[in-house]
Formats: structure tokens, sequence, C-alpha cells
């Protein structure tokens, strides 16, 4: 059918060796080839699966972190009992639908941002961060350094 690669840039490319399978995968909605915007598929809209699909999002684009200050020159302030929940990517629909999905499921979000053609989607709130947790379910991404919780 095909053959998966792991790319020096820490992503993957499935190539795939034959129509059949490359049409199955057409119908379900997935983008086939680079995209310079995406989607989330139909299909899994119907089949309810968008907290699963949030959660892999998550675990390829976003991150927790303990929310810092950088009020003054060279000294960072770490606020050690305040998370921010963090997803960043350049593919602006899809970022949209995100942010939608999650206002959804009751998870408030900060608004979207644009910068240097990079969508960013933040939850500082940390009722709103437990509650990401609780629905989405993520494996937590931690370096013990970084955060504890």
């Amino acid at each position: 059918m095909g053959r998966l690669f792991l790319r020096n840039d820490n992503t993957t490319r499935y190539h795939i060796h034959g129509a059949k399978f490359a049409n199955y995968l057409i119908g379900l909605g997935l983008p086939i080839g680079k995209k310079r915007d995406a989607e989330i598929p139909r299909a899994i809209i119907e089949q309810g699966l968008v907290v699963p699909f949030i959660r892999g999002i998550y675990h390829a684009e976003g991150s927790i972190y303990r929310r810092y200050s950088k009020m003054y020159n060279r000294h960072i302030r770490v606020y050690s009992n305040l998370l921010v929940i963090q997803i960043r990517m350049k593919l602006k629909t899809l970022m949209n639908q995100i942010w939608t999905e999650l206002l959804k499921l009751g998870i408030l979000t900060n608004r979207l941002i644009h910068k240097d053609g990079v969508f960013t989607l933040r939850i500082t709130a940390q009722k709103e961060i437990e509650k990401f947790l609780q629905i989405i379910e993520p494996r937590y991404k931690l370096r013990s350094s970084r955060v504890m919780l």
C-alpha cells in the first residue's frame, strides 16, 4: 500500500502506492499532498471524532508551559502556579475550526492570534486549562524542569 518515512525535520510522510487507497483517503476528506491550508475532514466531524482529532493536533503542534513575564530586561519572571496551553501552526482554516470546536466543547480560549504567518491559540484561564485536560485528555508533554502538575 505504501511506506512511512520519518524526515529530519521531525515530521512524517506516507507515500501511497495505489489509486484505490488514495481515493479512499480523499473520500474521507484527508488532505493529500502539500497544502497551504487545511480543514478538519468531514468524516471526523460527522463521526463525532473531534476530541481525538484535537488531541492529535495538540500532541503534534501544542505545548503546556508555565506562564512567564519578560517585564524586566534580562529577567524573566516565572509564575509557578499558572499554566498556559498553546497550539501554533500556519493553517488558518484549521486553527479557526479548532477554536470553534473548543468553544462548542465549552472550553474558552484567548483570541486567535496571527503573527508572521503563524496562528497561535492559547488557553490561559486555569479553569479552562483544567477543562481542556479533562475533555481532550492529552498525554502530558512535560519536562520536569519546565512544568510540574
